[in-house]
């Protein structure tokens, strides 16, 4: 059985999650619009900087996702590094 306030708490953790993927939705939807209002300076500047530096376009986009990737990466494992040291 749950406790008053463990029900609580299960209840704020429920509500949150709720904002927080209400929130994401709503960030997705306005970077999806800006990115389609966007799109022809997007091209310009992936077709400019691919010049710059001697490869194609599909190079490029190739390369920045790799570096998303990396970035992200090294974020998940800094943040699985603070809740280790949280724990400890």
């Amino acid at each position: 059985m749950l406790s008053l306030g463990n029900f609580d708490n299960e209840r704020l953790i429920f509500h949150a999650t709720r904002q927080t993927l209400r929130k994401a939705e709503m960030a997705r939807l306005a970077l999806h619009e800006w990115l389609n209002q966007h799109d022809s300076q997007l091209e310009a500047w992936k077709s400019k900087t691919a010049s710059e530096h001697g490869i194609s376009v599909s190079e490029l986009e190739q390369h920045l996702l790799s570096v998303a990737q990396d970035v992200s990466g090294t974020r998940s494992r800094e943040d699985d590094s603070d809740d280790t040291e949280l724990q400890e």
